[in-house]
């Protein structure tokens, strides 16, 4: 909690509250005084005392203290979990980052897996060798499988590896992953996880013919979600539904690609159509070339 001090002075100022009324009899007043000066520090069962006192989360204090702004290794990581696509020239950028990273001699154990993931990514996208992508994060797999419970950093990085592997192992390990989550009820981050892992899951059951279950779980997910998605999450789901009834039902497919096209025009995000296009034109002709 070193050198935090000022940041939660600015912060009790701002909100007008008096080192007393934050301090709740927790500590002396040269103590607390001492703490906001930077002069000493405090045990961290204080420090997330304070934090409730003041209404803030860890988080939020970090990104103000550091001039309102992710610390370096946060934004590498932000910025790879943003990723809506595997993209060849973002990834080889957050590779340079990453390397650029360790030349000031830092280390961070998440930013040596997405390195290793980063990798592996750019393998199938150059030579489509799966087996060699797959061996390489298999290190950051034994590394995760070894824990006794997985948080959220640690979903979100095998949400990212897991489709690497054989899709009956992806479908358990991915509906285990959002059994975890249910103890994060309420929590934003967790739910948003969570839905990204369903969404995901639902491709992975179209490319292993699973249609029907893709199509189930789409539907259920959008029963319980739809007026909480985003515009993407939304047409990404229609569009996955309009790919799943290109098997089953004609009419049901029009339905669902009028649904997109009129999601997608009040955007004008030309960019992220065109990526949807190609997913559906690639799973649809799948039908087409086993028939």
């Amino acid at each position: 909690m070193s050198n935090y001090g000022s940041s939660i002075k600015s912060i009790r100022k701002n909100k007008g509250y008096t080192q007393k009324e934050v301090a709740a009899n927790l500590f002396t007043q040269a103590t607390y005084s001492n703490f906001e000066a930077d002069k000493t520090d405090i045990l961290s069962t204080s420090f997330m005392h304070l934090l409730s006192q003041l209404h803030i989360s860890s988080d939020e204090l970090r990104y103000i203290h550091n001039d309102y702004q992710y610390d370096e290794s946060t934004k590498i990581a932000e910025r790879f979990f943003s990723l809506p696509y595997n993209d060849r020239n973002e990834i080889l950028q957050i590779l340079r980052l990453i390397e650029a990273y360790y030349l000031k001699g830092n280390s961070n154990i998440i930013l040596n897996d997405l390195k290793i993931i980063c990798e592996a990514l750019l393998i199938i996208e150059s030579s489509g060798d799966l087996l060699a992508a797959r061996e390489k994060v298999n290190k950051v797999w034994v590394r995760i499988s070894r824990f006794d419970q997985w948080y959220l950093v640690d979903l979100k990085i095998m949400n990212v590896i897991l489709y690497f592997f054989e899709s009956d192992v992806v479908i358990y390990i991915t509906d285990k992953l959002i059994e975890r989550l249910k103890v994060y009820q309420g929590f934003d981050e967790a739910i948003k996880l969570k839905k990204t892992l369903t969404i995901n899951l639902s491709l992975i059951l179209i490319k292993s013919g699973m249609i029907s279950e893709a199509l189930n779980r789409l539907e259920d997910f959008l029963q319980l979600h739809l007026s909480e998605l985003s515009y993407k999450s939304l047409a990404v789901c229609f569009n996955r539904i309009a790919i799943c009834y290109s098997y089953i039902s004609k009419e049901k497919e029009i339905k669902y690609t009028k649904k997109i096209e009129r999601l997608l025009e009040v955007y004008e995000d030309e960019p992220f159509k065109e990526k949807l296009q190609l997913e559906y034109k690639k799973y649809c002709n799948l039908k087409n070339k086993n028939m």
